[in-house]
């Protein structure tokens, strides 16, 4: 006799065709592995939004009901209501997802099976500009949290840090001697990142208000409580409202993009930028090259060999006034 496509979940005494009992027994299966709690969290984001689409939708939300073009629809609302990479995020999370089911024998097939994953739009990187980073930076005073915030926006902006990588750090990650900060970033890989030494004075001044803690984290509220990739970025949300900035998406990550990008402009190579920012590959560092090569152009346009030569010609030619 054929097995039914439905879900049976270890310790239930019945089939249960119910999606949020497989994404608890998913979100087993994902600890016993080891994931880390960031990758964790995001499988739940997605497969929240998931059931809150079918519930809206009017859906059956039993994984036996689920066809590709019920999955279909969900990809394309969350591409038109938020942005084709969450759309493309929610593909692998439900591939995942339904492997998994399939693999513990609670499906028979997978509905992700003819779902193409959606293709990201290449969206525009805004960055900040100098004179911004320095706004933001004058808001910052000499009390506890001022040197703290200023501490948290040149981590940023000088190391290329993710949110989450900035409140993950702890008091001995940090090097004094050779200005260098282990992170500990995606898939729990860790990365030793440089900073300046005026990365280094401010820290220094964030470390003298801290004083001593019962707590390893490096970034603490104002009761010594470690924060969290929220808490950092609210930081930067009121500290970019303090300094009036405006046009711009005011985010942790917007300060990522801002160093990689002046990083190259500055003279920085692909490769230890790729490296300083944990890319597993080239990819997102290439764009921020592209990016970059707009200086290029400008210069080009002001030192043209050929147009000075040719604007030589045109001033050899006139004849002088007497």
């Amino acid at each position: 006799m054929a097995r039914t496509n439905v879900v049976r979940i270890p310790g239930y005494n019945s089939v249960v065709e119910d999606l949020q009992a497989a994404v608890d027994s998913f979100f087993a299966y994902c600890k016993g592995k080891n994931l880390s709690e960031r990758t964790i969290e995001y499988y739940g984001h997605r497969l929240q939004a998931f059931r809150r689409y079918l519930e809206a939708a009017g859906e059956s939300t039993a994984p036996k009901d689920f066809t590709p073009q019920t999955i279909r629809a969900f990809l394309t609302d969350e591409a038109d209501k938020k942005s084709s990479t969450t759309a493309s995020h929610s593909h692998i999370t439900l591939s995942t997802f339904f492997n998994y089911m399939m693999d513990e024998g609670y499906l028979e097939s997978s509905p992700m099976a003819n779902v193409d994953r959606p293709k990201r739009r290449k969206t525009v990187i805004h960055t900040f500009s100098m004179d911004q980073v320095d706004s933001v930076l004058s808001t910052c005073g000499k009390d506890f949290l001022g040197a703290r915030d200023r501490a948290v926006v040149m981590m940023l902006v000088d190391c290329g840090l993710r949110a989450s990588e900035v409140a993950g750090l702890e008091m001995n990650d940090f090097n004094w001697t050779d200005c260098t900060v282990l992170v500990l970033g995606k898939g729990d890989k860790e990365r030793v990142v440089p900073f300046g030494n005026a990365t280094r004075q401010a820290l220094n001044a964030y470390v003298a208000r801290r004083g001593e803690l019962d707590t390893d984290a490096f970034f603490v509220s104002s009761l010594g409580g470690q924060m969290d990739r929220y808490r950092i970025r609210d930081i930067i949300e009121r500290r970019c409202e303090l300094a009036n900035i405006k046009g711009i998406r005011c985010s942790p990550h917007t300060f990522r993009h801002t160093f990689a990008v002046s990083y190259l402009r500055n003279g920085g190579d692909v490769f230890s930028l790729q490296k300083m920012l944990g890319h597993t590959d080239l990819t997102m560092t290439r764009r921020y090259a592209e990016l970059s090569q707009t200086d290029v152009q400008d210069k080009h346009r002001l030192y043209s060999p050929a147009d000075r030569l040719n604007a030589a010609k045109q001033t050899k030619g006139r004849k002088r006034l007497k």
